[in-house]
């Protein structure tokens, strides 16, 4: 295989997988009240096992990383699709509360596999524009699974039974082991530090500008979640008017596929602004503008933000980790995911223009922090 071939087809897989993955984040949340009356549960306990699978992804964010330095990033992508496939048809043979909280943990942590390792597996195998690309890609994909987990459970669910959601994404796991055991190349095994991990985040977390990485981090999925949350909670049309709404908003990723493009123009910390800026352009207006047309146009805007801020936020972290990249993402994507599952408890308080204006101001801190990181950057330099 070629080299152009390999990074095509190796670039189309890994999209595709980004949304597989993710996509079970989001399968249980509409089908709550179904799963809980086929089991004989109430809707409480099926929403204890969405935290416990958030729980038990975030341990598996944090340690399956470093694990992949000794292993190599390939067997921990290729293996944990396979394990993701076995935990996630037990998931959908589940009979009672308490095999349904075992098998979703377990489930929650055999898919933290990919995106714990995936990132530092970009860094590791390909040059920096090609690298970029990728994690566009990934973090379209995320974005993406957000809607397409939820819309493949509720149709499924719809034709079938709730089972049949699981079943299929396990079969759909099973299939991706395979082509990624034949296509994705090894490569090269990370830096194997004697240093326990627990002491390598905190140092981490020590360096003043991934902290400052971080804090933004855990605002972004965060904004995501609680934008669509409060949208949901509070939009008063018909329903198809507010899929027509979070379906539109999937339009805004594509702004992503030029992240490339924009970092090599205008540099990191000028896309990350932009970015930025964008989003609050976007949430205030929002406020004001909150009819359809313009929830449809200014959502899109919003996704734009997100879609070009997240890649601009992996590249910054992913450089400044140096050769501690793969914990440094690691730490990343657990800060990413701990945002976002704090997002629906904490939006739930406010009302829909509290929320829009509680993100603004999010954004707008977040822009004071892209500064500090300016400065900090040119003063060492």
């Amino acid at each position: 295989m070629s080299s152009i071939v390999f990074i095509r087809t190796a670039f189309t897989l890994i999209t595709i997988i980004s949304i597989l993955v993710a996509s079970n984040i989001y399968t249980l949340i509409p089908i709550y009240d179904l799963v809980a009356n086929r089991l004989h549960i109430s809707s409480g306990d099926v929403v204890i096992a969405g935290s416990l699978f958030t729980l038990f992804y975030a341990g598996g964010l944090l340690s399956i990383g470093p694990i992949s330095d000794y292993t190599g990033r390939k067997n921990i992508l290729v293996y944990g699709l396979l394990a993701s496939a076995l935990s996630t048809l037990a998931v959908g043979l589940s009979t009672d509360a308490v095999s349904l909280w075992i098998t979703r943990s377990i489930q929650g942590f055999t898919l933290a596999s990919f995106a714990s390792v995936v990132f530092a597996y970009s860094f590791d195998l390909f040059p920096k524009k090609q690298r970029t690309l990728l994690v566009v890609l990934i973090n379209t994909g995320f974005l993406i699974a957000g809607i397409f987990g939820q819309l493949t459970s509720s149709l499924l669910s719809q034709l079938f039974s709730w089972n049949s959601v699981f079943i299929f994404f396990a079969i759909c796991y099973l299939v991706l082991f395979a082509l990624a055991l034949i296509i994705l190349n090894d490569s090269p095994k990370g830096n194997q530090e004697k240093e326990p991990v627990l002491l390598i985040y905190l140092s981490l977390l020590k360096d003043s500008k991934l902290m400052k990485c971080y804090l933004i981090t855990a605002t972004l999925l965060f904004s995501v979640i609680a934008f669509y949350d409060a949208l949901g909670r509070f939009f008063s049309g018909p329903s198809h008017e507010l899929f027509m709404i979070r379906s539109a908003g999937l339009m805004g990723a594509s702004l992503s596929l030029f992240t490339g493009k924009l970092l090599e123009k205008m540099g990191d910390i000028k896309t990350l602004a932009s970015g930025l800026l964008i989003g609050i352009v976007s949430l205030t207006g929002m406020v004001i503008f909150n009819s359809m047309i313009g929830l449809i146009t200014l959502s899109i805007l919003f996704i734009s933000s997100i879609s070009l801020v997240i890649p601009t936020v992996i590249t910054l972290v992913g450089s400044y980790g140096g050769k501690r990249h793969s914990k440094a993402l690691s730490l990343y994507s657990f800060i990413l995911l701990i945002g976002a599952s704090l997002a629906p408890s904490i939006s739930c308080l406010f009302g829909f223009s509290q929320v829009l204006l509680g993100l603004s101001t999010l954004f707008i801190i977040n822009l004071g922090l892209c500064h500090l990181i300016h400065l900090e950057t040119h003063h060492s330099s």
